[in-house]
């Protein structure tokens, strides 16, 4: 299976990627992503990068193909934007392994 990538986020975030061979999918307003999606995990992508705005617009529909091999949806930061989502799934992911929390304790220096 020959497998393409694609990227999905505003124009800012996904212009970079064109040029790597990325499908890439700007969006204006992250909820514009939803009409996309059929497209997105039809099969003729392998990974899927989503930024943080548009996974929160499509969480429900990822949470959907989740037990699916492809795509692969990753989630990563927007242009200009802090983070947090990819942490917080990663965070919810430890709870669920170890049936607790585990506290960060922060580099000093």
């Amino acid at each position: 299976m020959t497998a393409r990538v694609a990227i999905v986020g505003d124009p800012a975030s996904v212009a970079g990627f064109r040029p790597l061979g990325f499908a890439t999918f700007p969006v204006e307003d992250p909820a514009a992503a939803r009409e996309l999606w059929a497209e997105l995990a039809g099969g003729e992508y392998g990974v899927v990068f989503v930024t943080e705005p548009v996974y929160d617009a499509v969480a429900d529909l990822v949470r959907e193909i989740a037990d699916r091999p492809f795509p692969a949806v990753t989630v990563i930061p927007g242009a200009g934007s802090a983070g947090g989502v990819g942490q917080a799934k990663i965070d919810r992911a430890i709870e669920r392994a170890l049936g607790t929390t585990v506290p960060v304790r922060e580099e000093e220096g």
